[in-house]
């Protein structure tokens, strides 16, 4: 295999994009099988901890996303046995969680070799049955965060009276610590939430909640919460692209890598017709996806007996977060967790194409003398300035052989209005990110000094936001939108201005709010 450029550095100014290309060409005179991977040193550990492509159970390096590498359930253990929910410290310890029972936490090895078990602590104090469901790691302090729900029967329901997240060492050793999660202006009896993750660069706990009956799914949703229990603006949302078919809960990871832009959540989706939770779907922190196809399967093992598969939270290795997979699970025969092989992931300001289809890019076989086409789209957006690096990996399916090309991107100070080589030869209006499911950034630029108006109309004309009115100086100006409180739809972002000389002119972009 040829592979070039064999490194790829770019600038690129904050907002903007850099497209470039790398070509894979089979120079041999047989047909080459390859795949492609990514280089993620994001919370990696270093030396023999780090996993790697001969040492996930012996398997080549191209073998089937959704592919079981490890496997441990109650045969292994012993009946009764429940895990609910997944969790692993930045230098590869892995924990699991009971929902009931003596809620005990369980520590495996990377290859789910079962280390020990010790019992962390419930709160009954409203209701006489606590549960866990959720487990979470926090790098700050380096302890573990339970999420634990106090529940007792009404009638023929079982209500929710409190959710807490409850902190202890990594032994269970409670510190004290604890936070009330309830969703704003709502019983907590309709509230059910799972899973727990959490991501330094929001320092904020991600989880799936229910709110209001489980049969409806437009109920399911994404929610966050700080370290006070509030739920920040824009939260809850349905993400896509399954919002009708979100089950289980959700992996909140990789923020270190680009700051709150660059945080992806995973979670177990349901879509119309599967028979359970039978895929992992990539999101940003809002929901988006941006057309990135990015989907491991969950292993047909998981689905037997007609069972609904995963549960708790599907959770990417810490040391190698493109090896490894893990997500417990319960069908009708068997109760576990599992290490799969997922489908890779670029950093998040990469996004990757070919020119044979957007999976094409991933893995394919090339007859002699055939090329792929590989465009990488490298996206500065909000990102602080700085440089970002990564490695794109190709591998020959058939030797194991891996050609690697360095990639980095600095990202530059956009243009600022007091920058005079940046002032711009024409007036535009752009919005980012568009969809948005939380606050927006309205972007103008303009030639020479005018009077400006920015607002914000509904699609019957209503006006619902004025975000800026005065004079605005040559340059570029960016304008938050927080759209609190505004239903889903389709807005427009109008922008009015006028000149020193007296000339009026109005500019307009659409924008879709997503919730």
């Amino acid at each position: 295999m040829v592979i070039e450029p064999q490194s790829l550095s770019v600038t690129v100014p904050q907002y903007e994009t850099e497209t470039r290309t790398v070509t894979l060409t089979n120079a041999g005179a047989e047909p080459l099988t390859f795949c492609v991977s990514f280089e993620r040193p994001l919370q990696r550990a270093e030396g023999e901890a780090r996993l790697t492509e001969s040492a996930v159970g012996g398997a080549a390096p191209c073998g089937d996303y959704g592919e079981v590498l490890y496997y441990f359930d109650e045969d292994d253990f012993g009946a009764g046995w429940g895990p609910y929910g997944v969790v692993m410290t930045p230098e590869g310890r892995l924990f699991t969680s009971e929902v009931s029972g003596p809620h005990r936490t369980f520590e495996f090895t990377p290859d789910l070799t079962l280390i020990r078990s010790f019992e962390h602590s419930t709160v009954a104090e409203l209701a006489p049955f606590p549960g866990t469901v959720g487990v979470g790691y926090d790098t700050e302090s380096e302890t573990l965060w339970w999420m634990n729900t106090e529940r007792t029967a009404v009638g023929n329901d079982i209500v929710t009276r409190r959710v807490l997240l409850l902190e202890g060492d990594l032994d269970g050793v409670p510190t004290g610590r604890r936070i009330g999660v309830a969703p704003p202006d709502d019983p907590i009896d309709s509230f059910s939430p799972g899973g727990l993750a959490y991501d330094p660069a929001t320092d904020r706990f991600y989880f799936l909640g229910i709110l209001g009956s489980a049969s409806n799914p437009d109920n399911w949703k994404l929610w966050a919460v700080d370290r006070e229990g509030a739920v920040p603006e824009g939260y809850p949302v349905r993400p896509e692209p399954y919002p009708n078919g979100i089950f289980n809960s959700i992996d909140a990871h990789g923020g270190a890598e680009g700051g709150p832009e660059g945080v992806r959540v995973e979670y177990g989706a349901f879509p119309p017709g599967a028979l359970g939770t039978d895929r992992i779907a990539v999101v940003d922190r809002w929901g988006n996806s941006e057309g990135e196809a990015l989907e491991t399967p969950v292993p047909s093992v998981l689905l037997e007996a007609g069972g609904a598969g995963p549960n708790g939270n599907p959770l990417r290795s810490r040391i190698d977060p493109n090896g490894v997979m893990y997500m417990t699970f319960t069908n009708f025969d068997h109760t576990g967790i599992v290490g799969v092989r997922p489908h890779p992931l670029p950093p998040s300001w990469l996004v990757v194409d070919s020119d044979a289809g957007l999976e094409a890019a991933w893995d394919g076989t090339l007859g002699p003398g055939e090329r792929r086409t590989l465009t990488l789209t490298f996206r500065a957006g909000t990102r602080e300035v700085g440089d970002y690096t990564s490695a794109l990996q190709a591998f020959d399916a058939a030797t194991g052989a891996a050609f690697e090309v360095p990639l980095s991107m600095e990202v530059t100070q956009g243009t600022d209005a007091e920058d005079e080589a940046g002032v711009p030869e024409v007036v535009s209006l752009a919005t980012y990110p568009n969809p948005a499911t939380g606050a927006a950034t309205v972007v103008l630029t303009l030639p020479r000094e005018a009077e400006v108006r920015l607002t914000v109309y509904d699609v019957l004309g209503r006006r619902v936001a004025s975000l800026a009115e005065g004079r605005f100086e040559a340059g570029t100006h960016r304008v938050r939108f927080g759209g609190r409180g505004l239903p889903s739809g389709l807005y427009l972002v109008r922008a009015t201005f006028t000149t020193k000389a007296g000339t009026t002119r109005t500019i307009s972009r659409r924008l879709t709010r997503l919730r």
